[in-house]
């Protein structure tokens, strides 16, 4: 009897080491599933703003699109600006590079065309920051093109992908009055192929590519790593990000990509829904806490392989800019630590008299409703306040008060109100041509100061 509890225990012991050991490796496997989302989230978000921009409907690459004053119900993506309206355009690069010409403008409105590749990096800024506002001409080139600079081109931009986007702004000064010079710069802005800004016969087109639609909400679904499957193919691998091409490998997904969710083991397509799950739990977390947008956004040099950020910065705000041109300051608490809520409290926030954003251009504070990260209609069509807010009042010692609230502080105040959605919101403060104040961290923006509701 002494023997067959023995044996029953040692193989009790074995039973539980090899439980244990799968265990171990379908937490691993999980783990790595969360690293393989956030290391491709900014690709399958990218493709999502490229499809409704360039491929849906009558959109198409080299096309501009150009939006005026941002609304609530602009939702192609989240955190909207609504001082610099946009122009979005893409371009496809694998037959030949493309040139993009801005106008020279006034010296005092700022302008920026930012371009970014569908691994979320930012490549450059033409415009007011980098160039000031005389115009200039840049070539947009593939990952492998090999050429000398044309005549008459003032720099090159290159990215990790054979098609890059461009979300490029400009200023309206003093608000929707000035909307028509704005959309009179808009229709400047150009975009053509090489073949066409030098005179010279265009070269074959590339291969058309059988698109797949966009699905809303993919990105929280299966669906996501058939995406993933198919975007890869359309970017240059990096020797940086080996280690995470292997770690893709390890689930079955091939760089080549052509795989599919659905005929992957049990056990990945298991580990790859908790691995969505909990890298979107990540994302959420921390977007909710304080912290520096400047780690978010930047080339491959400032962002390197750190793969969380780069899709922070995709989750909290597509296209969003690097600190030389833009920083965007956020606190989602008030100053007693709790989220900031408009069915529970309206706030104000003061500037002291000479303590304004330091900025080159102008800053402004714009209202986003929680969780969707939109605008928030409101009965006075405002969405944001700022430096450019024709009709701002100061206080009698020189400060400035705004007012952040569902309801109305009283008509008195109401040229200083900003209002909020009645439940959670989420509240930014962009400035453009920051001073190094801002961009190192040592200007504070002020609290929130939570007050009563009547």
């Amino acid at each position: 009897m002494k023997w067959i509890v023995t044996v029953t225990a040692s193989v009790l012991v074995l039973v539980l080491g090899a439980f244990a050991s799968a265990q171990q490796k379908n937490d691993t496997k999980t783990e790595i599933a969360k690293e393989a989302y956030l290391f491709t989230y900014p690709l399958v978000m990218n493709y999502r703003t490229m499809y409704k921009q360039a491929i849906e409907g009558d959109r198409d690459f080299g096309k501009w699109l150009h939006l005026g004053i941002s609304s609530p119900k602009d939702t192609d993506i989240v955190t909207p600006n609504n001082d610099t309206p946009y122009s979005y355009v893409w371009v496809d690069l694998r037959a030949e590079p493309w040139v993009l010409t801005l106008p020279k403008i006034e010296k005092e409105r700022f302008y920026t065309s930012q371009w970014d590749d569908l691994w979320g990096y930012v490549l450059d800024n033409p415009g007011s920051v980098n160039d000031g506002n005389d115009g200039i001409n840049v070539l947009l080139v593939a990952p492998d093109w090999i050429g000398e600079k044309p005549k008459g081109i003032d720099r090159i931009i290159r990215g990790e992908s054979d098609f890059l986007g461009s979300l490029t702004r400009t200023q309206l000064i003093g608000g929707k009055g000035d909307l028509p010079r704005g959309k009179e710069i808009q229709q400047s802005y150009k975009v053509q192929p090489l073949s066409a800004y030098l005179g010279t016969k265009a070269p074959a087109a590339a291969a058309k590519i059988d698109w797949p639609s966009w699905e809303e909400g993919a990105e929280l679904t299966d669906k996501y790593w058939d995406y993933v499957s198919f975007i890869l193919p359309l970017t240059t691998r990096n020797a940086a990000d080996s280690a995470m091409y292997a770690k893709l490998q390890q689930l079955g997904m091939a760089v080549k990509g052509g795989w599919k969710f659905s005929e992957l083991p049990a056990e990945t397509q298991k580990a790859l829904r908790q691995g969505i799950k909990d890298a979107r739990e990540q994302m959420d977390r921390r977007g909710r806490s304080k912290y520096n947008p400047a780690d978010f956004f930047g080339t491959r040099e400032q962002i390197g392989t750190d793969y969380a950020n780069r899709a922070e910065g995709v989750y909290l705000g597509i296209f969003g800019n690097v600190p030389q041109q833009s920083v965007y300051l956020t606190d989602p608490n008030d100053v007693n630590g709790k989220e900031t809520d408009g069915s529970k409290a309206s706030y104000t926030v003061t500037f002291p008299k000479g303590k304004l954003p330091p900025v080159d251009y102008f800053w402004s504070y714009t209202m986003y409703r929680l969780p969707e990260r939109f605008l928030v209609d409101n009965p006075l069509d405002r969405y944001s306040i700022g430096s450019s807010t024709k009709g701002l009042k100061h206080n009698p010692d020189g400060s400035l008060t705004l007012y952040f609230s569902h309801e109305s502080p009283g008509k008195d105040k109401e040229s200083n109100w900003l209002p909020a959605p009645d439940g959670p919101f989420w509240v930014v403060l962009r400035t453009y041509g920051p001073s190094q104040q801002i961009i190192d961290g040592t200007y504070k923006q002020p609290d929130y100061i939570p007050q009563q509701l009547k």
